[in-house]
């Protein structure tokens, strides 16, 4: 069996969002979540964000790699 390799891209980018969001997917796969400029200049609060929107990317990525893994197997 190969070598897998984990590639992960997050982006913090201010946007004209007016209402925060939970974490939702995209239509090309990635998950976005908004937040207020309050908790984005709020360590805690940022930090609590990136983990909320990259906990459903992970499960989603995780749940498709064991997914193709299943498959190989004789």
């Amino acid at each position: 069996m190969g070598n897998y390799k984990i590639k992960v891209n997050v982006e913090v980018v201010e946007c004209d969002d007016q209402n925060e969001k939970a974490a939702e997917e995209q239509n090309d796969g990635s998950f976005t979540m908004t937040i207020n400029e309050k908790d984005a200049i709020s360590i805690d609060n940022s930090e609590r964000a990136l983990l909320s929107t990259a906990y459903p990317a992970i499960r989603k990525a995780l749940a498709e790699h064991l997914e193709n893994v299943s498959k190989k197997k004789p």
